[in-house]
């Protein structure tokens, strides 16, 4: 279901509800306000390579590492991953609703995120906000690092901060739910399991 929008225009609304569901859980729930560097660096690093570096290798590829790192320059017109989905929007309004359903839900229990939590968040916000002023900007994403020969996948640093979001993200469920705890004890005190 495209809601008859063209892959471009699902592209960057997905972006923009997942930026804002993400903000709002760290405006919520994060201890600090430090995530807010994390979001500001990853953008701005992730532009200011495509800006000012990558122009000196357009019609070239420049290998590193013995071919294991390949920096080339590439114009991603897809969604992302290389192809296009038809229902990117409805798959991000499915995460946007149980994301809200779970804030309420943590809201009642004065929930605060662990530091893995908030640069998790806020390096996928940093990333996907790079990923946006792209396609916003340019009409597609810039990608340019490939690892490997011929992978079938191009990536930039705003991908990367996304990836790696995930990988933070993850880590932190597994430790929340091998973490020993008195589960009464969390919703009767407020933390919500920290």
């Amino acid at each position: 279901m495209t809601f008859g929008m063209s892959p471009f225009a699902q592209a960057v609304v997905s972006a923009l509800l997942l930026v804002a569901v993400l903000t709002l859980y760290l405006l919520r729930f994060a201890r600090s306000k430090g995530w807010l560097m994390v979001v500001a660096g990853v953008c701005v690093l992730d532009q200011y390579v495509k800006l000012f570096l990558l122009p000196h290798f357009h019609g070239h590829s420049v290998r590193l590492l013995f071919g294991t790192i390949n920096i080339v320059y590439l114009q991603n017109r897809d969604q992302g991953f290389g192809g296009s989905f038809s229902y990117l929007l409805v798959v991000t309004l499915a995460c946007v609703l149980a994301m809200m359903f779970l804030y309420d839900r943590l809201t009642k229990t004065r929930y605060r995120m662990s530091r893995l939590a908030e640069y998790g968040f806020a390096l996928m916000i940093g990333g996907y906000m790079g990923i946006l002023l792209d396609r916003i900007t340019q009409g597609f994403v810039v990608d340019f690092l490939e690892f490997g020969k011929r992978s079938a996948f191009v990536y930039n640093l705003a991908d990367l901060a996304v990836i790696f979001a995930v990988a933070l993200l993850l880590i932190r469920g597994v430790r929340y739910l091998t973490e020993p705890r008195d589960w009464r004890k969390d919703i009767a005190d407020g933390t919500g399991g920290r």
